[in-house]
């Protein structure tokens, strides 16, 4: 029986590893660096053909804000396009990517499993906002790499971004103080890119967002003016300033600096 069961085990595992070489990846260059990302829908795809032109501030944000040693929390991760990225470029980094989304997290761990990351990226499938509890995350698509999905404790028919919702996940909620207090760190940078719930992970965030480790963060502002203009407000009032935007608008990112290192890093 130990003999058939070591057999079984086996082909299980040959079963597993030829299934994970059929499974589609793409190379990606990007400024010098190599990596590879599952690449198996549209979305998937897309994120790898546009992967140098979609967000090249971003891409800019890493080289120039990001330093050996710092603490990178990348919020709302997705499949870990950035993630990658600030891994590569910073070996020394600690990188924590968050995500919520099941299909999304799954990927994002292959991701990382695939490239060798596993002993440099710490993974959290959970949502950042404004109180501890759980809640529900309202998707507009089912395909892995979607996003544009709403978190709310109360039903939903639209996410924020106008899309109507097609399936709820359940998912637990914690305020960044209390998953960075948690993990006993304190982000030197951050990118904040949650499609509409920015404001409520801001007001979660005092203690974080007033550290003076925190150097710099890059944010895609909620749509609605209000929410953006309450957004700016809590950061301002944490000692940031916001060191760039596009005004063209072809970007919604915006780059928040601490007040003295403004104009670059000190």
């Amino acid at each position: 029986m130990a003999r058939e069961g070591r057999w079984r085990h086996a082909w299980h595992q040959l079963r597993w590893k030829a299934a994970q070489a059929m499974t589609p990846r793409r190379r990606v260059a990007s400024r010098g660096l190599r990596f590879t990302l599952q690449c198996d829908n549209w979305i998937t795809r897309a994120r790898c053909v546009t992967y140098n032109t979609k967000e090249p501030e971003t891409l800019d944000w890493l080289d120039r804000w990001m330093r050996d040693g710092d603490v990178f929390i990348d919020v709302g991760a997705n499949i870990g396009v950035y993630t990658l990225y600030a891994a590569r470029r910073h070996p020394n980094a600690r990188v924590i990517a968050v995500e919520p989304e099941y299909a999304n997290a799954h990927l994002l761990r292959d991701n990382v499993m695939e490239n060798h990351l596993t002993n440099r990226v710490e993974l959290y499938a959970v949502a950042l906002g404004r109180r501890a509890g759980l809640s529900t995350l309202h998707l507009q698509d089912f395909t892995p790499g979607a996003a544009l999905h709403s978190v709310s404790r109360g039903p939903m028919d639209r996410t924020k971004m106008g899309r109507p919702v097609i399936g709820r996940e359940g998912i637990y909620v914690l305020p960044l103080d209390q998953f960075c207090e948690e993990l006993g760190v304190w982000p030197h940078c951050m990118k904040l890119d949650v499609d509409g719930t920015e404001l409520e992970i801001l007001e979660g965030a005092p203690r974080t967002l007033r550290a003076t480790t925190l150097r710099s963060l890059i944010m895609e502002p909620p749509p609605e003016e209000a929410a953006r203009a309450a957004c700016r407000a809590l950061l301002e009032e944490a000692g940031l300033v916001r060191e760039w935007h596009d005004p063209s608008g072809k970007s919604s990112n915006e780059v928040w600096v601490r007040r003295h290192v403004a104009g670059g890093i000190s």
